[in-house]
């Protein structure tokens, strides 16, 4: 008997034994046998309990804030940035002041001599980014003619569906700065307390918000001010919780001592901390800030003239904040206000450069 093409029965059995034996034929390319298919895994035993993955780390924004208040527009931010890196800071919050006439107006704008242009602002982030330093975008409206006692907490604009076109249609403009130069952060307003509480108002915010969310990708800041931050209705808008830190430390009959202002900020942080209990939104200072004048930490939000320098009132306040929110779980993040300025022993500004307050910062953003 033969098999096809006449081989010998034998013959075409040996042939098919030795095939058989030499396994499947290699696929076409050369590439050797096929695997066998893979096995599954064998189902984990019931009743055992596997833990979820561990969450991301959480981001602590060591952050100082850089005023773009610069009148000559040919002055360059990147020596002040390369100090903010040297402090230890991670971040810096770009300050970009917005200018309305007073507190009933609603002209928004960016004043020629005392806001930067938004090529300024972009030149600054770019710098930043250059630094490896996180950029927030920081808008505050500042009045060019107030009347006695307005500012940007009781505005009270005359039409306020207005203000809020105006405001939102720079804010847009900052946006989209933002988006093309990789800054992280917006902040959606600061400190507008006559603003931010009203249901009326909530809804004009809710609009605003969805605008410039079209525009800028990174994270919603709005900053609520020190003694207004219960009643503020927008937090639910954005995505980080801020707040301006100038409480009042201490009585101005108490001495600015370290027991004195610590226990300024211990009772502070137990009231934001009870303010805060079941909010899951992390939680930031946008600024916390004391000149070095004596009295400082007994009113850091006094902008006024005048006043004895005193160094050590200023450093002794940023020691207490230290010794009391280093190692807080409920902070993710501050922002020194304002490095801006030029500094040195014999200035009552905010900025620390060139004071001891500097030590204190530094290890601060260490411990961070």
């Amino acid at each position: 008997m033969t098999f096809g093409a006449g081989l010998p029965a034998a013959a075409a059995l040996a042939a098919a034994a030795a095939l058989l034996a030499s396994g499947p034929p290699a696929p076409r390319g050369g590439a050797g046998p096929i695997p066998p298919p893979a096995r599954a895994l064998p189902a984990p035993p019931a009743g055992l309990d596997i833990p979820p993955p561990p969450p991301p780390p959480v981001e602590r924004q060591k952050g100082v804030a850089l005023g773009l208040f610069a009148e000559d527009v040919s002055f360059s931010y990147g020596p002040l940035l390369a100090e903010i890196v040297a402090l230890g800071a991670t971040h810096v919050a770009l300050v970009v002041p917005f200018y309305q006439t007073d507190g009933q107006s609603h002209d928004l704008a960016l004043h020629t001599r005392y806001s930067p242009t938004l090529a300024a602002v972009a030149e600054a982030a770019r710098a930043a980014r250059r630094d490896d330093l996180d950029v927030m975008l920081f808008p505050i409206v500042r009045l060019a003619s107030p009347r006695p006692g307005e500012w940007r907490g009781n505005l009270a604009p005359r039409d306020r569906d207005a203000w809020f076109r105006s405001y939102g249609d720079l804010l847009g403009e900052l946006a989209a700065v933002g988006a093309v130069t990789g800054a992280k952060r917006l902040v959606v307003g600061s400190e507008l307390s006559s603003l931010d509480s009203a249901e009326a108002d909530v809804d004009r915010w809710r609009a605003l918000v969805e605008r410039i969310r079209a525009t800028f990708g990174g994270k919603l800041v709005y900053a609520a001010n020190w003694d207004h931050y219960r009643e503020t209705a927008i937090f639910d808008l954005v995505d980080e919780e801020g707040l301006s830190g100038y409480f009042n430390l201490r009585n101005p009959a108490k001495p600015a001592d370290d027991a004195t202002l610590e226990e300024g900020w211990r009772r502070a942080r137990h009231e934001i901390e009870a303010w805060r209990a079941g909010r899951t939104q992390p939680f930031i200072f946008t600024e916390i800030g004391y000149r070095s004048r004596a009295g400082a930490s007994a009113a850091p939000w006094d902008e006024g003239t005048g006043g004895k320098p005193d160094l050590e009132e200023q450093r002794r306040a940023f020691a207490a904040f230290k010794r009391v929110w280093l190692g807080a779980p409920s902070l993710d993040g501050l922002y020194v206000w304002n490095w801006y300025g030029f500094g040195g022993p014999g200035t009552i500004g905010y900025t620390p450069r060139g004071k001891p307050a500097e030590t204190e910062i530094r290890a601060l953003f260490e411990g961070l």
